[in-house]
């Protein structure tokens, strides 16, 4: 039986007991603790978060069951990822609690026949109250710079909550006779009193980004078509042979075969078509360098939610073209 390897990663910054043994601190995204397993064990994870924001992250503890050259856990705070080699990435989900804020009123609008109240506890929660109801939302951003539009369309009436998140992107809410209809943050938008569409930017090398269109359809808002442009109208190539395998692969996940072939070279465009191209990675849902392995140039395609796979591909790369792609599972 062979040993096992445990990565231990978090978003937020935690202190990392393992089997009674103080395994160390976690402090940023890219820090990892680990511990080599060896033989069938229960493994107790103990995780002692130091600071979350608006959240207070909880402790709790876990139990990793390792079998087999295999590592399982029942625990919906945890992530695992099986890499190649016997290296099993585990990452750490905090357990919050939303921190015990007095609620503090930040705005009090008028606005016609209605009241909006814009309270803070922590979270943004807004409050409308008509002459015979109140109706109370939870925001999902905290916002700035934002205004309230109501009109009436197909008989029903909207109100319309625009401003600008902490991070700098659009939030928009659009309410239906005051149910919820669209939640939207993304990084520009237009609409009109029956269209929406709304511009995300994706952040990957290319610089897609994904457009979707939204249609009034009786009372409410429906999602009529979802495609990606390029931001800048041209896709940005990258130069940098030790990124090109990168590229590729958001390429290939986007579904911009074209701007993935641009990095195949002429054999190898010759050798696949479209539907084998994408068969050939199937269903990823990201994309990470293979940092538990001395392999230059490969990269690990992550498929599943919970409990999740890696598979690791190397990439041979020529003249800036990838000439040669091996499955190394």
């Amino acid at each position: 039986m062979r040993n096992i390897y445990l990565h231990f990663l978090a978003d937020f910054p935690l202190f990392l007991k393992v089997n009674e043994f103080d395994l160390g601190v976690l402090e940023y995204k890219e820090d990892t603790l680990s511990v080599e397993v060896c033989g069938n064990q229960e493994i107790l994870a103990k995780i002692f978060p130091i600071s979350y924001d608006d959240f207070i992250s909880i402790p709790y503890a876990i139990k990793l069951n390792v079998q087999d050259n295999n590592i399982f856990c029942e625990s919906p705070n945890v992530e695992i990822t099986n890499f190649y080699d016997t290296h099993f990435e585990i990452k750490l989900l905090p357990l919050c609690v939303l921190a015990h804020r007095k609620q503090i009123l930040i705005d009090n609008i008028k606005l016609k026949d209605m009241q909006i109240a814009i309270f803070d506890n922590g979270q943004y929660n807004l409050e409308i109250t008509t002459k015979t109801k109140i109706y109370k939302f939870t925001l999902s951003e905290k916002i700035v710079d934002y205004k309230f539009e109501e009109y009436t369309q197909n008989e029903t009436e909207f109100l319309i909550l625009e401003g600008k998140t902490t991070k700098k992107q659009c939030f928009l809410l659009v309410l239906s006779s005051f149910f919820c209809n669209l939640e939207i943050v993304c990084d520009y938008y237009e609409r009109t009193k029956t269209s929406i569409t709304t511009l995300t930017y994706q952040k990957d090398i290319a610089k897609h980004g994904v457009v979707q269109k939204y249609e009034l359809s009786e009372n409410h808002f429906i999602l009529k078509d979802e495609y990606t442009v390029f931001v800048d109208q041209t896709p940005h190539i990258t130069k940098d042979s030790k990124v090109v395998p990168w590229a590729f692969a958001e390429a290939v996940n986007i579904g911009d075969i074209k701007l993935a072939r641009s990095y195949l070279d002429n054999s190898l465009n010759a050798m696949l078509d479209d539907e084998h191209l994408v068969s050939f990675f199937g269903d990823y849902s990201e994309i990470k360098w293979n940092r538990y392995a001395n392999t230059p140039s490969t990269l690990c395609f992550i498929y599943g939610e919970k409990n999740k796979k890696a598979k690791t591909f190397q990439f041979d790369v020529k003249d800036n073209k990838i000439c040669n792609i091996t499955n190394l599972d």
